[in-house]
């Protein structure tokens, strides 16, 4: 799979400040001398490219650091007015034991999560007994990069367990979106009013930027994101609404599509 596919779930972080762009495998990177990998890696900061942290931010992250790690911490560390910064790359990510990337893993993970989830036991309890399909799915993360909003919305419709999946391992374009509304019987209504199983979507000059499912006890089902890091969330409708109300407000509008009666 080329560069681009594995990485255009997340767009590049390409600061307009960059004269040049570079792609350089891990195994070229480690080939050039040290001056010129600080050099580099000095200038990704400089430009806010890649996992970024602090030094002692990703330290305090890990907890008991052992020495190897330390060191190799220490070797690829960047001094930035007197704060040293690390920069993740794939031949340190790698040199990083399981637990300790696990660390880092949930630690960036936070960072995508702007908006907390329902952890009220009896609604997930109820909501589970009620959406059995997304029963599992309520509150977790994914396992791989790629599946987006759209596709969780179509998955939340789902009773066959293989179109179920399937929505789970892709970004769906807007076009089969609309097309698998469609062959659910839903319809776009006039009305303002939301209600349970209910699908909303926003839209700007005439791209889909959102979507998410109404579920009961005026709860939706909702992913903020195609990464692994966006997880699915059980979240208030008032939250997603005031999350996403600055669409309406440059113009843009909230639509609901509902299962018409047949």
């Amino acid at each position: 799979m080329s560069l681009d596919i594995k990485t255009s779930y997340l767009p590049w972080n390409i600061s307009a400040k960059a004269r040049y762009i570079g792609i350089v495998s891990n195994q070229e990177f480690l080939f050039w001398e040290e001056d010129l990998q600080k050099a580099v890696l000095s200038e990704q900061i400089r430009l806010n490219r890649g996992y970024i942290f602090e030094l002692d931010e990703l330290r305090n992250v890990i907890g008991d650091i052992p020495v190897d790690v330390k060191n190799a911490l220490d070797t690829f560390s960047i001094n930035i007015d007197g704060t040293k910064m690390i920069t993740l790359q794939g031949f340190l990510w790698k040199a990083l034991p399981y637990q300790i990337r696990i660390y880092i893993l949930l630690y960036v993970a936070n960072m995508f999560v702007d908006m907390d989830s329902t952890s009220d036991i009896t609604y997930l309890n109820a909501l589970k007994s009620e959406y059995l399909t997304i029963a599992s799915l309520l509150n977790t993360f994914g396992s791989n990069n790629g599946p987006n909003c759209l596709g969780a919305v179509l998955a939340a419709l789902q009773k066959d367990e293989g179109k179920l999946t399937s929505y789970l391992n892709k970004w769906v374009l807007p076009a089969e979106f609309y097309e698998e509304l469609e062959n659910k019987d839903y319809v776009r209504i006039k009305s303002s009013s939301i209600q349970p199983n209910d699908v909303l979507i926003w839209e700007k000059d005439q791209n889909t930027l959102h979507s998410c499912f109404v579920l009961s006890n005026g709860l939706v089902f909702n992913k903020q994101g195609q990464t692994m890091f966006n997880p699915y969330q059980c979240l208030p409708l008032e939250h997603v609404l005031n999350n996403w109300s600055w669409v309406q407000s440059s113009g843009g509008q909230l639509k609901i599509y509902r299962k018409s009666e047949v």
